[in-house]
């Protein structure tokens, strides 16, 4: 069996990112910083020999996939498994809210008025990640995401700590590497 490598970065810069605020599901544009940092993406991710591109089906996510995929020479593939996780009525709040804190240290507890549990999100990551890896074996992929879904990506590869876990943070269009 050939070796797999999976590339995972963060969609480029958005109004919420500067306003250090919880943005889950709802579908808000690149700023024009995040357009800018999408093809600095784009040009550190040329020569590694990526095949295919996933991305989340939002907006942020699919425009940052499409100036990487152009520079490539690919087409993104969306996907809503790799959507934020669903904060539900904790959308738009600010990052270091103490409840956000709390319920963000929570696995089982579900983001008030609808959202997810981190549990539910990493089931809907990890389930996509097993489906990809049995179809792609011994490709090198690309998926693009979101701050939370980098988190569940990095605790199916690797062992964290809750509390490594609740700190990870991959900063707008950066990357980590995952050798399988």
């Amino acid at each position: 069996m050939s070796k797999m490598i999976i590339y995972s970065a963060r969609h480029g810069e958005t109004e919420f990112n500067v306003r250090f605020c919880l943005c889950g599901r709802m579908d808000i544009p690149l700023t024009e910083k995040g357009v800018r940092q999408a093809h600095v993406l784009a040009q550190s991710l040329t020569g590694k020999g990526i095949e295919a591109i996933y991305c989340s089906d939002l907006s942020r996510a699919v425009v940052t996939a499409e100036i990487v995929g152009e520079k490539l020479g690919l087409s993104p593939i969306p996907d809503a498994r790799l959507r934020e996780t669903d904060f539900g009525g904790m959308e738009e709040r600010q990052r270091d809210d103490p409840e956000y804190i709390r319920r963000s240290r929570c696995f089982a507890e579900r983001f008030p008025d609808g959202g997810e549990s981190i549990l539910q999100s990493a089931h809907r990551v990890y389930g996509f990640l097993d489906e990809i890896m049995a179809k792609n074996e011994g490709k090198t992929l690309l998926l693009i995401s979101h701050g939370w879904t980098n988190k569940m990506i990095a605790s199916y590869f690797r062992d964290m700590t809750n509390e490594e876990f609740a700190k990870f943070v991959l900063p707008n269009c950066e990357f980590a590497r995952y050798e399988i």
